[in-house]
């Protein structure tokens, strides 16, 4: 009696194995076809962008796998629709944020610039200055000097009168150029002080704008930028077309039974952020592609899904 019922327990098995396994296949019938449905003129996106986004996005796939698993067709029940609700409205209000971060920051470097290029030329003639602060007090000095001599004696005779009175209008022109670099030094120290307090001001401004961007959005993102229902996949909200890429490889892998995986790496990751900048599928995305639409054979995929019970089975001497 043990034989029939080992023998009438594993056709159960199989037949239950086969009816999983169309189940888990019929996600993968491919290449999937599927059509643009709508799109929310609010995105101000074109068809033609949507559909160069999608081609882009099954490039994703088919690149990596080597395979054709999608095919546009204006007749297919699939379709991609773009939706615009609160969260695009939210997108773009953190796209604006980052463009005025953006600016900010660049009038900050801006200012930080043109401050140490007038604290570089204050140095410098600050350095002329003293230079020639000191060669004209030496001057000047000797000439005093001369001066008075002469004036103890009673006077200078009319030729060294003429030749002080050369070398004063001399040392007078030195003291007015000096007096101008004086000015100069002035002026700079002034637009030097104005650019600090500019260059103060915005980033106070910045740093409160970054608090409050960060407050705002400083967090992971889940994929609630789109989903995939049944024949249907929403896109919600995308900040750019990287961005919408990534959305429409991720749903598009949903489309074809492809699962979360962990790596915050992987298209198929349930947050965004951590992808790669060229956006290519990790091994944890392929090794979750092969286990849904992978090139097995029914007896390999029955084995690997029942191997567990057969484990078991055999250790009860079923088997």
């Amino acid at each position: 009696m043990r034989t029939p019922y080992a023998v009438s327990l594993m056709l159960t098995l199989l037949l239950g194995g086969v009816y999983v396994f169309t189940a888990v296949q019929a996600g993968c019938n491919l290449p999937l076809a599927y059509r643009i449905g709508t799109i929310d003129p609010q995105f101000e996106l074109s068809f033609e962008e949507a559909r160069i986004a999608l081609v882009e996005a099954e490039a994703i796939w088919e690149n990596a796998t080597g395979q054709n698993l999608f095919m546009y067709d204006d007749t297919a029940k699939y379709t991609v629709n773009f939706v615009f609700d609160e969260r695009q409205a939210l997108t773009e209000a953190e796209r604006d944020l980052r463009a005025r971060l953006d600016a900010s920051e660049n009038a900050n470097e801006t200012i930080d610039e043109r401050y140490a290029k007038l604290v570089a030329e204050y140095n410098a003639l600050d350095i002329i200055y003293k230079e020639r602060i000191e060669t004209y007090e030496r001057a000047l000095n000797v000439y005093n000097d001369e001066v008075e001599s002469y004036n103890r004696e009673g006077g200078a005779p009319p030729d060294v009168y003429a030749s002080l009175e050369a070398r004063k209008e001399v040392l007078d022109a030195e003291q007015d150029e000096i007096n101008d670099i004086a000015a100069q030094l002035n002026a700079l120290v002034s637009e030097i002080n104005r650019l600090g307090e500019e260059g103060n001001r915005l980033i106070d401004m910045h740093n409160q704008q970054v608090a409050a961007y960060n407050r705002t959005f400083g967090h992971e993102r889940e994929f609630t930028q789109g989903d995939y229902q049944d024949t249907v996949i929403n896109i919600y909200t995308f900040s750019d077309r990287r961005e919408l890429t990534l959305v429409l490889a991720h749903e598009l892998g949903h489309a074809i039974a492809i699962g979360h995986v962990e790596n915050e790496s992987s298209i198929m990751y349930y947050l965004m952020g951590g992808q790669s900048e060229d956006l290519r599928p990790s091994a944890e995305d392929l090794e979750a592609f092969t286990l849904s639409c992978g090139e097995q054979t029914i007896r390999e995929r029955l084995s690997s899904r029942f191997a567990p019970i057969t484990t078991w089975l055999r250790d009860r001497g079923v088997l």
